[in-house]
Formats: C-alpha cells, structure tokens, sequence
C-alpha cells in the first residue's frame, strides 16, 4: 500500500440520553459527510519500515479542503519516500540514533547476521559510543547534524589529549553509524565523511624479531606454560584468540594438517568462544615438522596433567590449556608475554608481532604472496601486500638471483 486518500469528520455518536458529542467518533459513518463543507480530507501514506524496529510504518494527515489537495499532498510523500527525501523522524537526535544503532550491531553479531559486530568489537565501539560520541554530539538533532559538529568534536578530542589512534576510531564508529542513517533515509548525506581536522593515518610497516631473536626467545621460555604456544604462534602465524580456541579435534598431525575453526574472544574478564575475525579466517594450516614435534610434546604434557588432576582434570579439549584444563585467558597469555620478552632482554615486540614473525619466516623462504596471505586467513591479497610488500620486494630479489645461478654463467661473462 503506498496510501490513501479520506474524509472525516468530528461527529460523534449520540449517547441513550440523547446528549450529543459524547459517543464514539462516527468515521465515514457519518451521513453530513457527503456534503462538500462538512469535514475534511486526509491522507495515510505507507513510509516503510522503522529503522530503530524495523516495523511497518504509516504517516497520517488531515486538514485539507478537498479531495485534490489530500491527494496532492499524498504523491508528494510517496514521491519523497521512493527517492529518500522523506524526513519522518526529524526530533530523533544523534544520541537516540547510536544507541538503537549499536543495539542492532550487536543484536546482529550475536545472531552471526551479516553487518553484526563480534564482542570484542562490542567493548570498542560502547566505549566511543557511550563515552565519546553521545557526550559530544547526543544531543544535537540527527537531521541537523552538519560537518562543523563533527569538525569541532575532533577539534575537542585533540585538546582533551586524545590519541590519533583514538580520535581515527571514534570517528570511524561514528562515520558507520550516519552510513547507516543514510540508507535508513533518516539523513541525506553522511557528514562524518570528508571532514577536516581527522589525522591522517600513518603507514607502519612490522618490525618482528629477526630469526635469531626469535630463537634466544623461545629457547629463554622453553620451560614456561606459555612457551609452546610462542612457539607455535610464531610458526604457524593463528591469531591469539585462534590458538587459544583449537581443539585436538581441529588437528590431524600424521598429515601434518590443522583447521581453524574458532576463536576465543575477550571480553571484559571473560572470553567466549565465537568464529574467527574473517570469512577467510576460517582455513586450513599446514604444519612443519617441528611444530608437529611440538604438538606432541603438548600432548604428552595434557596427558600428565590429566594423570596428577584426576577427576578434577576439565577436559574441554584444547590443545593449549591451564594445568586443570581449563581455557586459557587470552588476555593473560598477551600479559606473559610482555613480561617474559621484557625478562629476555629483547627489543619490545607486541603478541600480535608473532604473527608477523611468521610472515616473515614465510617470505624469506620463498613463499607466494597468495599462500601467505591463505595461511594467515586474511581477507585479501591486498591486506598482505599492504602489510608485507616491502619484505615480498628483497625476497623478489634474492629469487632473482638464485633463479640466475641455476643456468651456468656465459663463457664471455665467466672470463
């Protein structure tokens, strides 16, 4: 239904007592109706659905002097609607917007709809949402919210002390939600975007552990809980949360061959169990030999825990696992490692830099770029080539040159 067109009045029906304009609202029941000076015209028009609830929604008006102008006005709604130049909610403000918004994102990520947002990403964007955004531009007019707004909030952001990092986040957060806003034809246009004032983002590249480094920090942990899962991080190149999540179910080690299938995402002091970062995420790892000798040595270790716990032991059947059992926290494993590396003596390096320390290993020994980028689970070629370019150019030369010496050199060239 795109809508309607009516007449109507004020009429009432008689109560017993003969009193009149006490009863119910008489509607097209009204006999005067058919005179052209009783009552007025409306229109109900069909606008689609709430974007806060998703129901159906109808806009109601009355007051007009004829048939003609009742339907003038209708067209011009449905005109508006179909182009998504109609306005409906001009008082909601930018306030109630992000919180319906972010209500949605996760009601999404929770039922695994596409356009929802994982836990972790919960934590984030509450944080910029309830405690940047709202404060700074809640109260403001959805409809009203112009590029200065925006522009004097990043202004604001950087005097409160804000970091680049941080000021680049709200923002996008904020850009997401007005995206949304848009294709809800609540706003225009989206006026996070093209704004002065947002840092610009710079290009660093990775600087993992060169191999020795490597080989001084595994051999300084070798003893540790955590040891073998460095290790095997820095060699298979599993997120955190990936590594934490594998079970034994997911590796078959006669065929050197794991699956990633989930991940264990932080959350506050919790974690909980969800699929990987990416589409892509979920993938098949092959292993090298000393990982495989390693997994064994995992497993051998369970085996003794199992014994000393007894019916105590939890066996929830992760390949990395608290002495009980139990899942490790993924936040105390990143702890550790900041902490152990520090101990080690070794140059500062993030958890999440093993990944890297993986691609680089991969790179150096002749890996293509496309079996990288698979084995690590991202998105794209495009993500690896952003992330490792630089290291894939000196690879490319030292391919050159070992491709060159396979042919005997010429005999004008070798006198």
């Amino acid at each position: 239904m795109k809508g309607l067109t009516f007449k109507r009045c004020g009429c009432r029906e008689e109560l017993p007592d003969g009193k009149p304009g006490k009863g119910k609202p008489l509607g097209d029941k009204c006999p005067a109706l058919g005179k052209s000076s009783h009552g007025s015209w409306f229109y109900r028009a069909d606008i689609g659905p709430d974007p806060l609830t998703g129901k159906r929604r109808e806009q109601r008006k009355g007051g007009f002097r004829t048939a003609k102008e009742a339907q003038s006005a209708l067209a011009q709604v449905v005109a508006a609607v179909s182009t998504g130049e109609h306005r409906h909610d001009e008082r909601l403000t930018v306030g109630e917007w992000l919180t319906a918004w972010l209500a949605r994102k996760v009601e999404d990520g929770r039922n695994e709809v596409h356009g929802g947002i994982r836990p972790s990403t919960e934590v984030m964007y509450r944080t910029y949402v309830e405690g940047t955004l709202i404060p700074h531009l809640g109260r403001c007019r959805l409809g009203e919210l112009r590029h200065t707004h925006v522009e004097r909030m990043l202004r604001d952001l950087r005097a409160e002390g804000k970091g680049d990092a941080t000021i680049r986040r709200t923002h996008a957060v904020l850009r997401s939600a007005l995206s949304q806003a848009k294709r809800s034809r609540l706003v225009s246009e989206n006026v996070a975007q093209d704004v002065n004032g947002l840092p610009e983002r710079g290009k660093s590249r990775p600087a993992p552990w060169e191999p020795e480094q490597l080989g001084k920090f595994l051999d300084a942990t070798a003893s540790h809980r955590f040891g073998p899962l460095y290790e095997f991080l820095a060699f298979t190149g599993l997120r955190r949360g990936e590594a934490c999540a594998l079970r034994w179910s997911d590796v078959v080690l006669e065929d050197r061959v794991l699956n990633v299938r989930s991940s264990l995402v932080q959350v506050g002091p919790k974690w909980i169990e969800g699929k990987p970062k990416t589409a892509s995420g979920e993938r098949r790892v092959d292993l090298g030999e000393r990982t495989v000798g390693l997994l064994l040595m995992v497993q051998l270790a369970q085996g003794e825990d199992r014994k000393r716990w007894g019916a105590a032991y939890r066996d929830t059947g992760r390949v990395f696992a608290r002495e009980d059992g139990s899942d490790v926290s993924p936040e105390a494993v990143t702890k550790t490692f900041r902490r152990l590396a520090t101990a080690t003596g070794l140059r500062t390096m993030r958890l999440h830099d093993l990944r890297h320390v993986a691609a680089s290993l991969m790179i150096s020994s002749g890996a293509d770029i496309s079996v990288v980028s698979k084995r690590l689970g991202h998105s794209t070629i495009g993500v690896t080539s952003d992330l490792y370019g630089h290291l894939f150019a000196s690879a490319g030369q030292a391919a050159a040159d070992a491709a060159e010496a396979l042919v005997p050199a010429h005999s004008s060239l070798s006198k």
